[in-house]
């Protein structure tokens, strides 16, 4: 993660999907969520998802913030920032305010970027 005040959001981890364990069906958490194992369905809202590097979403991913170190086919919506890491492999779109995309990362979509004053949900 790109600064000290970002990583900061991800210090608690309150809801965990582990290496080793498939999940089947919608999400939505209050607060942070990590995935490390696999995904199949979206995550509806979320404060901040990180997508671990042994990690497999297939699904959409909408929260404000979005670290990505595995493997997501899906669209990923952020009203903050989607940081994608060097072994990522994204296949979807992303929306955000702000995008990083880490040397080594794929990227196969199409990228929006807002304004931080424009409402997200606008454009979707």
């Amino acid at each position: 993660m790109s600064n000290k005040k970002n990583r900061k959001l991800f210090d608690t981890i309150e809801t965990l999907i582990g290496n080793g364990t498939t999940f089947k069906g919608d999400i939505t958490v209050s607060n942070s969520l990590r995935i490390d194992g696999v995904l199949i369905g979206n995550v509806k809202e979320a404060a901040n998802v990180i997508v671990g590097e042994t990690a497999q979403v297939k699904g959409n991913i909408n929260a404000n913030y979005v670290v990505i170190d595995g493997i997501v086919e899906g669209n990923i919506t952020a009203g903050e920032c989607i940081e994608l890491l060097t072994k990522s492999k994204v296949t979807g779109d992303l929306t955000t305010s702000i995008l990083s995309i880490n040397e080594g990362a794929v990227f196969k979509g199409k990228s929006l970027m807002l304004e931080k004053e424009e409402n997200i949900e606008e454009n979707i």
